[in-house]
């Protein structure tokens, strides 16, 4: 469903936030593997809900969910969490991560926003500091990447679709990010980076996190 879409500064922005329905063993599944389905499930949650909470006001949101035919529940799981933040919903595209990205892309742009940042579910450190400096860059660059510490991404903004950026990548490897500067530089696309920050795939890197949010929360350690 098509919603009117607002202006900020005379700029129309939009934030792409990649959900998958938060069904035991089908989400967090490294995670999974050492602490078990449900709490990789109820972890996945959390870590959702303080994504949500770091985005900035000022920008529509749009939810990119998987699967499909999920909507109705993911609408209603993520209810609660915007807290009466206007956001759409649009169904992931079949294929790879870089076909999902692509059209997701394309979808917003073809709504008229003029800058576009896609985002996931893994990095909890994301701040409205993250996407002013974002924004920002995109005055007079092409793309902003945000590089996460395991050799991907945790951020990808763009001023206009550019495909290459989503073909050709090794996903869910530690070469993801360098091979989307190389195809940026190839297409002569300018590239801003903004600071490394670490995303959640392990135990490990929930306990790290789960202190941070402990810490924000104000819960005694």
């Amino acid at each position: 469903m098509a919603f009117p879409v607002p202006t900020v500064g005379g700029v129309r922005r939009a934030i792409l936030l990649f959900v998958k329905y938060p069904e035991p063993g089908k989400v967090k599944t490294r995670l999974a593997a050492t602490v078990g389905a449900e709490k990789a499930a109820g972890i996945y949650r959390r870590l959702v809900a303080a994504v949500l909470a770091g985005l900035p006001a000022d920008d529509d949101l749009i939810v990119v969910f998987d699967p499909p035919e999920m909507r109705a529940q993911v609408a209603e799981w993520l209810q609660g969490l915007l807290a009466g933040r206007r956001a759409d919903f649009i169904a992931q595209a079949a294929g790879d991560l870089g076909v999902r990205l692509e059209q997701a892309f394309a979808e917003a742009f073809a709504r008229g926003f003029e800058k576009v940042a896609v985002i996931g579910s893994d990095c909890v450190e994301l701040t409205p500091a993250v996407f002013f400096e974002t924004w920002a860059a995109l005055e007079t660059g092409d793309a902003v990447l945000g590089p996460s510490t395991d050799g991907g991404y945790y951020l990808l903004a763009l001023r206009h679709p550019c495909a290459a950026l989503f073909r050709g990548i090794a996903w869910s490897t530690d070469a993801v990010r360098a091979q989307t500067l190389a195809q940026a530089q190839a297409a002569g696309l300018s590239a801003h980076e903004l600071a490394a920050l670490p995303d959640i795939d392990t135990e490990g890197d929930w306990r790290k996190a789960e202190v941070k949010l402990r810490v924000e929360a104000g819960i005694q350690l």
